[in-house]
């Protein structure tokens, strides 16, 4: 009979509750832990094999390692037996009443376990009054996750914490490096100038001269032009500082001169990447050939997927785009046909249901889509006999269309894009050959010109504008579906490489989400990707988003909204 090694999980814990035991009956103990005048008796082997501070003051030649009594200073007798407790059953139990005195004692003594689950608990009870308070304390106590937690918090629900009294007690440098952040989530400027005049007024008198730089950090040139003129004008602590109208008068010229917009561009007219934002996928082709009618959207807020109304039909090779507060579907193909139909979904509704509006002059499946001034602009697509080379507007108050200047090429599964008053259609095929090429509108000439083509032929890509860049990501190049991503600089006029997606993508969407570039779902050439990558320009890296889509899918409509 040959030997083997049997092993049991309870022996650990056995040993524990015996020495348990024994420490609540003073027997065995070798060492006596003082708490104001309460004395607790203990085993030194245990202290130190639970904390890196018994351990120290045991093993390194300190005169407590032949002490039989210590007296531990800053630490409540209560505190102190249900720090005991944890060493001996490896359990605590964190209320409200306890954590503010157990979690600064669980820090003295490196105790990580009640530290973690003090800070776990403190996550699970930050709300809009309490936020700011925990963020301090967490810092006050090297706890970095609560920390983040807590910050995290505060920007996401900045509209709420502005009311309460934590925020209007706050030192200057905390309100600046809130109101400062590129990762608050406000549905528009005027929350966070409603926090700027909110803390100033709290304390007026001491806080006046603050107003000018904070008011700076409030991106002014994104306010309508009523609030500016209704509002901010009327502000008599903004009309009685000189350094506070200037800054007003920046914004009223960004609203009154558009043609100086190209020159004024910078953080201040940029929305910030924490603004409340809404990422929506809709349609596609899905696992087992199956066309997709599920629209999914991701809130920037929650850190949520949660499911829109269904398309009223399924469809792959949709385009979608949004204005205000309206997201429009448009074309596709449903099994049968190529479409020309056109959808809207309005935020503004109480009960959301797609309604139908008037229809495309043309089928088209694979359209490029973009919005210029808050109209849509959709050229090319196949409408199964030819790909092609046209050009319409929707204009969404009168909910007409009118058809524009024709490009030179047909193009199917291009990418449209509008930057710096120009209408950019890139990529494609024209049924013969992926292209390369790519073609520039201008709207107001209605005159459509060559760039510079890519250095690679790719149809099915990503492409979408960030900070004047065109981004063209992935697709298919006629024999492999591509990882690369090829940048076009609007002001030099030039193709450059960046850095590859993890994954190769084709038929893949591509938006600019909280700030930054991402591409979501597509094929890989095995597979239909439910993931979605995010590229840092500063860093020039990729990344996975952490939450994927509820379905795997490509040839879907991808785009962001912001409900205002």
């Amino acid at each position: 009979m040959e030997d083997c090694q049997m092993f049991t999980d309870v022996h650990s814990k056995e040993i524990l509750s015996t020495m348990n035991t024994l420490r609540k009956a003073n027997k065995l103990c070798d060492v006596v832990l003082r708490v104001e005048k309460q004395c607790f008796p203990a085993h030194r082997i245990v202290l130190a094999a639970s904390s890196d501070y018994f351990n120290a003051m045991f093993t390194n030649g300190m005169k407590e390692n032949n002490t039989l009594v210590i007296d531990l200073h800053e630490i409540p007798a209560n505190v102190m037996e249900v720090l005991l407790d944890f060493v001996y059953t490896e359990t605590v139990e964190v209320s409200v009443e306890n954590v503010q005195e157990l979690l600064p004692a669980a820090c003295l003594l490196q105790l990580t376990g009640v530290k973690n689950a003090c800070c776990r608990f403190l996550e699970r009870q930050l709300d809009a009054s309490n936020c700011l308070g925990i963020k301090v304390f967490a810092e006050n106590h090297c706890c970095q996750s609560l920390l983040h937690a807590a910050e995290r918090y505060a920007l996401r629900h900045f509209n709420s914490v502005i009311d309460h009294e934590e925020f209007k007690i706050m030192n200057f440098e905390e309100v600046e490096s809130l109101v400062s952040s590129e990762d608050l989530q406000v549905k528009s400027e005027e929350t966070v100038y409603q926090g700027v005049i909110t803390w100033v007024k709290s304390d007026e008198p001491t806080r006046l001269h603050c107003l000018p730089r904070l008011l700076a950090h409030v991106r002014l040139p994104l306010l309508s032009v009523n609030f500016i003129t209704d509002i901010l004008d009327s502000e008599i602590l903004i009309r009685t500082s000189h350094a506070c109208r200037d800054l007003v008068d920046e914004a009223k010229r960004y609203h009154l001169r558009p043609d100086l917009r190209d020159k004024m561009c910078g953080p201040k007219t940029t929305p910030r990447a924490g603004t409340d934002s809404i990422l929506v996928v809709l349609g596609g082709f899905g696992s087992h050939q199956n066309l997709v009618d599920t629209v999914e959207s991701f809130c920037s807020k929650t850190d949520t997927w949660t499911k829109l109304p269904n398309l009223t039909r399924k469809r792959r090779y949709v385009s979608a785009a949004s204005v205000a507060n309206k997201l429009y579907v448009v074309g596709g193909y449903d099994g049968q046909s190529r479409l020309s139909l056109v959808e809207k979904l309005d935020f503004t509704q109480e009960k959301l249901q797609w309604e139908t509006v008037t229809a495309m002059h043309q089928r088209r499946g694979l359209a490029g889509i973009c919005v210029y001034k808050d109209q849509l602009y959709v050229c090319g697509g196949f409408d199964g006999y030819s790909r092609h080379s046209s050009l319409e507007r929707f204009n969404p108050v009168t909910e007409q269309w009118t058809m524009l200047s024709a490009m030179a090429t047909g193009r199917e599964g291009a990418g449209l894009v509008a930057a710096n008053d120009l209408i950019y259609c890139i990529g494609g095929y024209d049924g013969t050959n992926l292209l390369s090429s790519a073609e520039c509108y201008d709207p107001q000439l209605d005159q459509w010109s060559n760039i510079l083509p890519m250095s690679t032929q790719r149809s099915g890509a990503g492409v979408a504008v960030l900070n004047n860049m065109i981004y063209v990501c992935g697709g298919y190049d006629g024999t492999d579906h591509l990882s690369s991503v090829e940048c076009y600089n609007t002001k030099t006029n030039y193709w450059t490489t960046v850095s590859n997606m993890q994954v190769p993508r084709c038929y893949v969407g591509a938006c600019v989400f909280q700030g930054k570039l991402m591409v979501t779902a597509g094929y890989d050439g095995k597979t239909l990707l439910d993931t979605c990558e995010v590229y840092d320009p500063a860093q020039g890296t990729w990344k996975n988003m952490a939450k994927s889509m509820t379905i795997s899918r490509c040839d879907a409509g991808v785009t962001v909204i912001r409900p205002v």
